[in-house]
């Protein structure tokens, strides 16, 4: 196929100089009926490129992107990765049918869960007691889930996560496959991983049934802009597009289209070249930082430990809990003294998303700005996270996620040993510390409100002050 097309693209161009006046929607005319202070914000450009027409080139630019990745199919989605999870959810299970599903998922996940009315079997994460963090589930975690419970539909897996620590897809598709059953990969940060060797392997080529993909995350794509890459004979590309259409708008932007197709069409011809450059400055950036004692930097040597398949080098994770800091609290001190904002911020790290549109000079002014925490280092000025032994977060599954969410409810100020009716996640990375249908223990209570006191951003409690928590009402004791 010819690469160099941008289908999308030029249908919104022909559009726009076809002297073609629309008495259709968007009401806006192509920004004639914006005012300047929306377009001196927006920019009239933005509107006038909203032609919702252009999604009849869409089929053509998905074709071209399949063929581009090696995938059989893909789907091109313009509610973020969260309907594509959605999507991809309810094609491969349902009402009572039971799904592997990584603890360590996107809250979207759960969110696909109540709606499908599935059973959840979680694959408890590889907790990392060191470093405090969680890895993806093995292989070998995979096939002794499967073997335990031979009646699971599908399993699905995060990977990398928001870390840069990634799982053995390929093991764990071979897993999947010997049973007969799907795998699905939430791929959010690794769009990009087809276009270059140096790269965590890309799913989709590693043998996953169905990847989700951000476009907006670590690559080219405007918010929202998500795809789903399918392979293999496991998933029906008919009843996905039917779940897609159950649960998407039917009036998709022009804009988020025009992204995807554009940044396919440059990783096609120019990728190699943009990840060699940024991997570089990556590396540069990685080893000056690593000449601060008092920071510890993440680097390939996690690969192997509790069992990291890959590691995403674009995720730069840096400890700096040797300053007497948390990641909180640096977090706010870039963001208010050096005007950077940062991906993630923890306990104890904060995390960093580099991508190939970072030049040198904003990589020099992160490391700058680094070196000017060390040489001096604010007062600590907030209680110190308390995070526990990680193993006390595995919280029981005491209710289906569907019937908690939907159960009678009551607010609670001691939740421990009841069963939640809500999602409580910390954000970024979004991965819910306790969801519906979950029994609290002391320990995630007190995680949390620590947690919040620290700076954690917990932006779907129920109470956002976590005096209170929703629990069922009536729920099992």
């Amino acid at each position: 196929m010819d690469q160099r097309r941008t289908p999308v693209l030029d249908a919104i161009e022909q559009f726009r100089h076809n002297d073609q006046y629309s008495f259709a929607l968007p009401g806006h005319r192509l920004g004639l009926g914006i005012d300047d202070r929306t377009a001196s914000v927006l920019s009239r450009g933005a509107f006038e490129a909203d032609v919702i027409f252009a999604k009849s080139a869409v089929a053509e630019s998905e074709e071209l992107l399949a063929d581009a990745v090696g995938a059989h199919q893909a789907v091109f989605t313009t509610c973020g990765s969260s309907i594509s999870i959605h999507t991809a959810m309810l094609t491969v299970t349902g009402p009572g049918r039971k799904v592997l599903v990584d603890r360590n998922v996107h809250k979207s996940v759960v969110a696909s869960l109540i709606l499908a009315g599935a059973e959840p079997v979680w694959l408890r994460p590889r907790w990392d007691a060191e470093n405090q963090i969680a890895h993806p589930a093995t292989a070998s975690d995979v096939a002794a889930a499967l073997k335990r419970e031979p009646d699971i539909s599908a399993v699905l897996m995060i990977t990398p996560t928001e870390y840069g620590t990634g799982a053995d897809v390929r093991g764990i598709a071979r897993a999947c496959h010997k049973h007969g059953v799907p795998l699905l990969v939430d791929e959010a940060w690794g769009a990009h991983f087809p276009f270059h060797d140096d790269l965590p392997t890309a799913a989709i080529q590693a043998g996953a049934d169905i990847v989700v993909q951000s476009l907006h995350k670590a690559d080219g794509g405007l918010c929202q802009a998500s795809v789903i890459l399918m392979c293999g004979d496991l998933v029906d590309p008919v009843d996905l597009r039917l779940r897609l259409d159950l649960i998407t708008t039917t009036s998709p932007s022009a804009l988020l289209y025009g992204s995807i197709d554009g940044f396919r069409r440059r990783m096609v011809t120019e990728g190699r070249q943009l990840l060699d450059e940024a991997l570089r400055r990556t590396n540069h950036l990685r080893a000056r930082l690593g000449k601060l004692s008092a920071l510890a930097v993440m680097d390939e040597s996690i690969i192997g430990h509790d069992a990291v398949a890959e590691w995403d080098p674009m995720k730069l994770s840096v400890d700096v809990s040797g300053l007497g800091l948390s990641g909180y609290q640096v977090m706010d001190w870039m963001s208010e003294r050096k005007r950077l904002s940062l991906q993630l911020g923890d306990a104890r790290r904060v995390v960093c998303s580099l991508t190939y549109s970072d030049t040198e000079v904003a990589m020099d002014r992160l490391a700058a700005a680094f070196e000017d925490l060390v040489a001096e280092p604010p007062a600590p000025d907030r209680p110190s996270p308390d995070v526990p032994p990680l193993g006390e977060l595995d919280l029981d599954q005491a209710m289906n996620p569907r019937e908690a969410y939907f159960a009678e409810t009551e607010q609670v100020a001691d939740p421990a040993g009841r069963v939640s009716a809500e999602m409580i996640s910390p954000y970024p990375p979004g991965v819910p510390a306790i969801l519906p249908g979950e029994r609290f223990n002391e320990a995630v209570v007190k995680y949390l409100r620590a947690g919040r006191a620290a700076g954690m951003v917990i932006p779907d409690a129920s109470d956002p002050e976590l005096a209170t928590f929703r629990v069922v009402r009536n729920g099992p004791h």
